[in-house]
């Protein structure tokens, strides 16, 4: 659907709870386009899989991301960056 600024303005309420793609124009030139986002409601979203789903990124991450201690002592330095003792 193509709109102008105006109308899109006035209808932005009932577009945003629409589902068609919006092109919106000023004088006939495209300013942009407005594609409304499908959300599920709370109530259908499996917070048990969902937080399964953050818990193993997060496993994943610390398995694939260096100890930046284990760096950090292999260039002679401590925790902090200051050298370590000979």
């Amino acid at each position: 659907m193509k709109l102008g600024i105006k109308e899109f303005r006035e209808r932005l309420s009932e577009l945003a709870h629409g589902d068609e793609q919006v092109v919106v124009t000023h004088h006939g030139k495209v300013l942009g386009r407005f594609v409304p986002e499908r959300r599920k409601p709370a109530e259908e979203i499996d917070l048990d899989a969902w937080t399964e789903q953050i818990e193993q990124s997060q496993r994943e991450w610390r398995e694939n991301t260096p100890d930046w201690r284990e760096r950090l002592a292999a260039y002679g330095l401590g925790p902090d960056g200051e050298p370590l003792p000979a």
